[in-house]
């Protein structure tokens, strides 16, 4: 290699001269390249993904709580139920809200609920709520809330066995703890306070909740959203629906626009339907009463609701995550919302609401024969099926009159054939 020798602002390599500035110019390219290949080996860190929920644990509370241990969640066995979640509560450090009755300053996890005295006299229990309180991230809104709820009851056991209750409800259960757990680890991104429940008597003409809106532990005004989960783990008639329903989005102004934004999974979508065509069926009824806004998600009644037979082994595990992990997403976005749902008086149906009528009327007809259904029954059926086509073909939205009609017809057809 020649020699290199300098001279006054050039360098002089064998016979040519070199400029000053194109030498740092080189070396600033090769500098450049080192950085560009460090960064190829080391690229930017992404921020980290947002927790999921888990199926093993969906399936760990649903074993569990739909356990010969604890005989059909009735009385002292719902009892252990309830200290069981109480327990998860208290694992993701979320605040009891309870206030105490010989302690004003304590708080507890349990709503004891009351029954009549003994026979001394003496007050007696029949039941307990529990609730978490996971405090929101924003001082502004920190003080609204949005409720997550399902009940742990169920009917105990009888002559024929243990009403294990497995859909009904320890499938909703499981979704609010893994919801508990994932809006947990999300805390520091959650501007609304969110509060956990697990109601007790469900299955008593909805004791447990009717209770608690008579003693909230928060000011019923300040509740937002209370979006409740009852039967996630069948379907409705077991029929092949791969879907789930929502119902009280009409109540909720813009609440419809928003679950339309959410990745829920393909067969796990969520059908919007009017809380009319079942009438109050399970823990959303004392909110509905008291006008705040409410979704009540059920994937329906299956052909082993309310009977021994409503086992662990039956549930369809990846369903209720799916759904759990849709009802996340919803549940984050409300709490995040700048301005909460407003509740709408008087709502009409949607022509979406007919359609899903229809399918489901049509796969009904489909099992008539299989089920058996007697003469009255295929009437309804055959009513709801000429009423949902009737409305369809007219290519306008549902007006008050064919709404109530359709409302008789499928609350008819869902008292007499399931």
């Amino acid at each position: 290699m020649p020699g290199f020798r300098y001279k006054k602002g050039h360098v002089i390599a064998g016979e040519k001269l070199v400029s000053r500035t194109a030498v740092v110019f080189v070396l600033l390219l090769l500098g450049l390249s080192d950085c560009l290949r460090l960064n190829a080996r080391q690229p930017d860190p992404q921020p980290p993904e947002e927790p999921k929920v888990c199926e093993q644990r969906i399936r760990e509370h649903i074993l569990y709580l739909a356990s010969r241990e604890l005989r059909g969640r009735r009385g002292s066995d719902a009892a252990k139920a309830a200290e069981y979640i109480a327990g998860e509560f208290r694992k993701l450090e979320l605040q009891p809200v309870f206030e105490l009755p010989d302690d004003k300053c304590k708080r507890s996890y349990f709503q004891d609920i009351p029954a009549a005295p003994d026979k001394c006299g003496n007050s007696t229990t029949a039941g307990r709520n529990v609730a978490g309180l996971l405090v929101g991230c924003d001082p502004e809104l920190k003080d609204e809330y949005i409720i997550i709820a399902a009940h742990h009851d169920h009917l105990g056991k009888s002559q024929n066995g243990i009403f294990f209750g497995a859909d009904d409800n320890a499938s909703g259960v499981a979704m609010v703890l893994e919801l508990a757990r994932v809006m947990t680890a999300s805390a520091d991104s959650i501007r609304r306070s969110v509060l956990f429940v697990s109601f007790d008597l469900e299955e008593h003409m909805l004791f447990g909740s009717r209770w608690f809106t008579a003693h909230p532990p928060v000011p019923l005004k300040q509740v937002k959203m209370m979006i409740v989960a009852d039967m996630l783990g069948r379907s409705l008639g077991d029929l092949p629906l791969d879907s789930f329903f929502l119902f009280g989005s009409e109540h909720a102004e813009g609440v419809r626009n928003l679950i339309s934004r959410i990745p829920f999974a393909e067969k796990a979508k969520p059908v919007l339907l009017s809380d009319d065509f079942v009438g109050t069926r399970s823990d959303y009824g004392p909110f509905r009463d008291r006008k705040i806004p409410f979704l009540f998600a059920s994937t329906g009644q299956s052909k082993d609701y309310h009977t021994v037979r409503d086992t662990a082994d039956k549930i369809n595990y990846k369903q209720v995550t799916a759904i759990s992990q849709g009802l996340s997403i919803l549940a984050k976005r409300l709490a995040n919302l700048d301005q909460p749902p407003t509740w709408i008086d008087n709502p009409g149906i949607s022509r979406g609401e007919v359609k899903a009528i229809g399918k489901i009327v049509t796969e009904i007809e489909k099992k008539a024969d299989d089920w058996k259904l007697n003469a009255l029954q295929r009437l309804f059926v055959s009513q709801a099926k000429i009423q949902t086509k009737r409305i369809l073909q007219t290519n306008q939205e549902p007006g008050p009159r064919e709404q109530a009609r359709l409302t008789r017809t499928t609350q008819m057809l869902l008292f007499t054939v399931f």
